[in-house]
C-alpha cells in the first residue's frame, strides 16, 4: 500500500477483529496524554467496499491527509450489521477510546444505517448518514428494489433502529436527495427523536458524496465531521455551488425542462457556461 498523505502518525491499531467485524484506528498516540484526540470520527463502509484491511479503510485516505482521527470500521458481508458481533464491536470501541474522546459516527448508504445504529450505544455526540437505509428487508420496505441479492443472503433482521434511537437529543444527520424516490421514502421511517435532522441535496440522487466533490464543497462535510460546521451550513454551501455540479442540474433541470418551467431556461445558461455538452444536447430540442 502507498504511503498515506497525512501526519506521521504510528501505526493502526486494530481494536476489535472478529469474522463479521474488524475496527482499526487511525490517529495519534492515544497512550499520550498530549496527542490524544479530543473527537474520532467513527467510519463505516458501504455495502460495497471490500474486506481488506492492507487497502485502507473506506474513507480512510481523506481523514488522513486531513488530520482527522478515525476508526474504520469492516464488514465481512453485505449484511447491514444484523450480526452479534455488532454492538460487542463499538462496546470495545468504547472502551479502547475511553469516555475522554468524543465520537462522531458516518457513513453512506449501509454505512449511514451502521452510523446511526451505532451512535447511542458509542454515546457519540453526532451522527451522520448520507442516504441510510432503515432496513431491507422487504417485509418493511416493499417499495425497496436494490438490495434482493444482499437480503437473499442475510439471516433475520436483527437490530431496529427504532429500538435504538433515544429521545436523548443526539445530533442525527442524514443527507439525502429528496427527489431520490427510495431514499427517500427509507428517510421516512426513520424514528425521529429531538435531534433529528434533514439536510437537503436536490439532484445528487444515491451520490450524495461524490456530488459534494463535483461542485467543491466536500470541505464542508469533513467541517461537519469535525464539529466546527452545523448541517445548515453544509445545506447552504450545496445551496451556493449546485450550478457547479452535474448531477444536480440533469436532475433538477431535466424536470423543469419538462414541466416548461419558466426558469428552466437558466439550467440550460449553467450548462452552456460549464460544457456539460449531454445536458444541453438533451435540452436544446424544448427550444426548437
Amino acid at each position: 500500500m502507498a504511503e498515506a498523505e497525512g501526519p506521521d502518525w504510528p501505526d493502526p491499531i486494530v481494536i476489535h477483529a472478529c469474522p463479521a467485524l474488524r475496527l482499526e484506528y487511525v490517529g495519534p498516540d492515544l497512550n499520550d496524554p498530549a496527542c490524544r484526540p479530543a473527537n474520532v470520527v467513527v467510519a463505516f463502509a458501504p455495502v460495497d467496499f471490500p474486506f481488506n484491511p492492507e487497502n485502507g479503510g473506506w474513507g480512510s485516505r481523506s481523514f488522513r491527509k486531513r488530520g482527522i482521527a478515525h476508526v474504520c470500521v469492516y464488514h465481512s458481508a453485505p449484511d447491514w450489521y444484523q450480526n452479534d458481533a455488532f454492538f460487542k464491536g463499538m462496546s470495545r470501541l468504547r472502551d479502547v477510546l475511553g469516555d475522554d474522546i468524543a465520537m462522531t459516527t458516518y457513513g453512506f448508504s449501509m454505512g449511514g444505517y451502521g452510523a446511526i445504529l451505532a451512535a447511542d450505544h458509542l454515546n457519540a455526540r453526532r451522527a451522520v448518514a448520507v442516504s441510510p437505509q432503515f432496513s431491507v428487508d422487504p417485509a418493511v420496505v416493499p417499495f425497496e428494489r436494490r438490495y434482493k441479492a444482499e437480503w437473499a443472503d442475510m439471516g433475520p433482521w436483527l437490530h431496529n433502529l427504532s429500538a435504538h434511537r433515544k429521545d436523548n437529543g443526539r445530533e442525527v444527520i442524514v443527507l439525502l436527495d429528496p427527489l431520490h424516490r427510495q431514499d427517500r421514502r427509507q428517510e421516512a421511517l426513520f424514528p425521529k427523536p429531538v435531534g433529528h435532522t434533514r439536510c437537503l441535496m436536490h439532484g445528487a440522487g444515491h451520490a450524495g458524496i461524490q456530488t459534494l466533490v463535483e461542485m467543491g464543497v466536500i470541505e464542508a462535510l469533513f467541517d461537519m465531521l469535525r464539529g466546527d460546521a452545523s448541517a445548515n451550513q453544509l445545506r447552504n454551501a450545496y445551496r451556493q455551488n449546485r450550478r457547479n455540479g452535474f448531477r444536480y442540474l440533469r436532475k433538477v433541470g431535466t424536470r423543469l425542462h419538462q414541466r416548461e418551467h419558466p426558469i428552466a431556461p437558466q439550467f440550460l445558461a449553467w450548462a452552456e457556461a460549464r460544457r456539460f455538452r449531454r445536458l444541453i444536447k438533451k435540452w436544446q430540442p424544448y427550444y426548437e
